[in-house]
């Protein structure tokens, strides 16, 4: 399968008046049952998201988007968020990702990126904790690292590690991302993984 870009187009879940999604589809890749698994995970994600706004005995509207943040080298990486307005109650706002290779249409969870007994996490969790304090970033509580899972995306050559809203800092901090250039990281990175085809990028 070639690696150029796979073609994506942009679909929209309308459920007037609660929900409103747009969710992007993939398309030409020219293996039938690899597109439908892509096209299955993205639609499961946008419908996790929508679930995880439910708030019993609140009314809910939900607006959702998504964004392309690799698609090249057979690596697809894509983010869905949704927001939740809860008519006058504090509004809600979920992000995650789907990084997903694009000759399997396997989506990859953080761990599999990096080589077996790498300690990828005290790694990663180390070079969070010094941005953190570079950018003077507010917490709820001490920063104890990030989980095996925790979300990811790739953009060019770089990892980008995020948090949701509440899960580290406060509501007004926004979401919390933090960039790790794959040079940093390249020694503990596993061969044939999506990072591992990303790391050439210039």
């Amino acid at each position: 399968m070639s690696a150029l870009p796979v073609r994506i187009k942009t679909m929209r879940y309308l459920k007037p008046p609660l929900i409103d999604f747009c969710y992007p589809v993939v398309e030409g890749l020219g293996d039938h049952a690899v597109e439908q698994k892509i096209n299955q995970q993205i639609i499961g994600l946008m419908y996790r998201l929508i679930a995880e706004l439910q708030q019993p005995d609140l009314s809910m509207r939900v607006s959702g988007s998504f964004e392309s943040k690799t698609n090249q080298r057979n690596v697809l990486s894509l983010t869905l968020w949704a927001l939740g307005d809860f008519g006058g109650a504090h509004p809600m706002t979920y992000i995650r990702s789907l990084n997903i290779d694009g000759m399997t249409g396997t989506d990859y969870p953080l761990g599999t990126n990096f080589k077996p007994g790498s300690n990828y996490v005290d790694i990663l969790s180390d070079l969070i904790r010094k941005q953190i304090r570079g950018r003077n970033i507010p917490l709820l509580e001490e920063f104890r690292g990030i989980r095996p899972d925790q979300d990811y995306y790739v953009a060019d050559n770089v990892l980008i590690i995020y948090f949701q809203l509440y899960e580290i800092s406060p509501y007004a901090a926004g979401f919390p991302y933090f960039p790790i250039p794959l040079y940093q990281i390249e020694d503990i990175i596993a061969e044939n993984s999506l990072l591992q085809r990303m790391t050439g990028m210039i």
